[in-house]
């Protein structure tokens, strides 16, 4: 299913992404460039009353990071550009409706623990799939599920159980595997969030008459 060099999933650097800069007002980024600019400019000329070399070492230093940084920004981009192809790919060729990445801490009879995975939602059915390609490790029908919650962690990292809590950091699916139950849990939810997960699998279990 996946023809070309590239992985079949890919998950964003951690840290700020870059496209939250583009949305910063431009009198913002013009302020912070004559800041930039003066910080360069005022101790050179300091430095040059001193020694002309001392002013040219410190604007060519400053010269070095700004690049630097640009350079690290600009490659930041395009990774996570490249990274948006690979995931928007997976879903197409999948034709899922909802897909993201999570680790699947514990309970799926088929994973192991702490085993990094991308589940989609295609259909009427819950796949998990690895990140190397579109083979999925299981496909649970939706018809075997028999709960979606989401988990809540306190202060003192105890896990609460709640029907659907905009905070959630992770979920905890309850099915049918080979007509016994099982739960497994999903934490480390990337591209969609838990709150997203509930909502796309119990809309389309609502929809086919699958919720129980």
């Amino acid at each position: 299913m996946n023809t070309d060099d590239r992985p079949f999933w890919a998950d964003e650097p951690d840290g700020p992404s870059p496209k939250l800069s583009a949305r910063f007002p431009r009198f913002f980024k013009i302020w912070s460039v004559i800041l930039l600019l003066l910080f360069a400019a005022l101790p050179a000329y300091l430095l040059a009353w001193r020694s002309a070399y001392l002013g040219w070492a410190w604007l060519a230093f400053m010269i070095l990071i700004h690049a630097f940084y640009f350079l690290q920004k600009r490659y930041r981009k395009n990774t996570v550009d490249n990274i948006d192809r690979i995931q928007e790919h997976a879903k197409e060729i999948l034709g899922a409706s909802q897909i993201g990445s999570a680790i699947q801490a514990a309970g799926h009879p088929l994973l192991q623990r702490e085993q990094p995975v991308v589940p989609a939602l295609v259909d009427d059915r819950l796949n998990i799939h690895p990140y190397e390609n579109a083979t999925p490790l299981d496909a649970v029908p939706l018809k075997n599920i028999r709960g979606v919650y989401t988990v809540v962690y306190d202060d003192d990292r105890v896990p609460q159980v709640e029907a659907i809590a905009g905070a959630a950091q992770a979920l905890p699916p309850a099915f049918l595997w080979n007509e016994q139950p099982c739960t497994c849990l999903f934490r480390r939810m990337r591209k969609a969030k838990p709150t997203d997960w509930h909502q796309a699998i119990q809309q389309v279990r609502l929809q086919a008459g699958l919720a129980k």
